[in-house]
C-alpha cells in the first residue's frame, strides 16, 4: 500500500481504528473519518506513514461530499476506500423496533456506505481502486432481537455484489463480514456493564478458537481484499467468523 491514498470510515476506534492503523502500517497515508471528530484525529496523529480527520456523518451527503474532495484535492487521487462506519442499532425484534431506530441503523450501516462508495467511484476509477465494505456474518444468518442491525448487513452485501459487477474492469467491491469482535460497540450490547466474563462467554459461539476475533484480524483481511493480492478477487463476501456460520 505505499504511497497509496486510503479512506476509512468510523476510524474513530475499534476495527476501523484498527484498519486505518494496518493499512498505515503497510504504507498508506489515511484519511479518517468519524462522526467524533476527536476519534477520528487521534487515529490520524498516531499513524506510521502520516493521514488526516474528518469529523463526518456518512449519511450527510453534502459532508461526505465535502471530505471526499478536500481527500482528493490533498493528495491528488484515492486508491481505496473501507466503509466501517456502523452502529449496532435496537436490540429488539421487529414489533418492537422503534421506525426512527431503524431508519437510523439503515442510514448509517447502509446508505453512509453507499453515500461514500457514491462520492469515491470516479477517482478510484481513475486508479483501478477498491472498495471493501465492512458487512457481518449477520448477512446471513438471523440472531433474536436483531431486526435492523442484520437487514443492513445483508443490504451492504447485496449492494457490494451489484457495484462490483457496474463498475467493472475498473474498480473492485469487496466485503468483510466479521463474526462478534471485541470492541466498544459489542460491549455496550453483550456487556453493558463491562463484564468481561459475559464477553468471554459471547466469544464462545464461535467454534474455531471459542473467543471473540480481534479487530486486527479483521484489519488483516480488509488489507488483503484493499490491496493487488487481491486482484482477482471482486463481488465476494468474505466471512471472516471463526466458522460461526458454518
Amino acid at each position: 500500500m505505499t504511497g497509496r491514498t486510503v479512506i476509512v470510515t468510523g476510524a474513530g476506534r475499534g476495527i476501523g481504528a484498527a484498519i486505518a492503523f494496518r493499512l498505515g502500517g503497510e504504507g498508506a497515508w489515511v484519511a479518517c473519518l468519524d462522526v467524533d471528530g476527536q476519534s477520528a484525529e487521534a487515529t490520524a496523529a498516531a499513524l506510521p506513514r502520516g493521514g488526516r480527520s474528518f469529523a463526518v456523518d456518512v449519511g450527510d451527503e453534502a459532508a461526505v461530499r465535502s471530505a471526499l474532495a478536500a481527500v482528493v484535492a490533498e493528495r491528488g487521487a484515492v486508491h481505496a476506500v473501507v466503509n466501517n462506519a456502523g452502529i449496532a442499532g435496537p436490540q429488539e425484534p421487529a414489533g418492537s423496533t422503534d421506525l426512527a431506530a431503524w431508519e437510523q441503523t439503515l442510514r448509517v450501516n447502509l446508505t453512509g456506505a453507499f453515500l461514500v462508495s457514491k462520492h469515491a467511484l470516479e477517482p478510484l476509477r481513475r486508479t483501478d481502486g477498491a472498495i471493501v465494505n465492512v458487512a457481518s456474518a449477520l448477512a446471513f444468518v438471523g440472531l433474536r432481537a436483531e431486526s435492523a442491525y442484520g437487514p443492513s448487513k445483508a443490504g451492504l452485501v447485496q449492494l457490494t455484489k451489484g457495484m462490483a459487477l457496474d463498475y467493472a474492469p475498473d474498480v473492485r467491491v469487496n466485503a468483510v463480514c466479521p463474526g462478534a469482535v471485541r470492541t466498544p460497540m459489542i460491549a455496550s450490547v453483550v456487556a453493558p456493564g463491562d463484564s468481561e466474563a459475559l464477553m468471554a462467554e459471547y466469544g464462545r459461539i464461535h467454534p474455531l478458537h471459542r473467543r471473540l476475533a480481534a479487530p486486527e484480524e479483521i484489519a488483516d483481511a480488509v488489507l488483503f481484499l484493499a490491496s493487488d493480492d487481491a486482484s482477482f478477487v471482486t463481488g465476494t463476501a468474505l466471512l471472516v467468523d471463526a466458522g460461526l456460520t458454518a
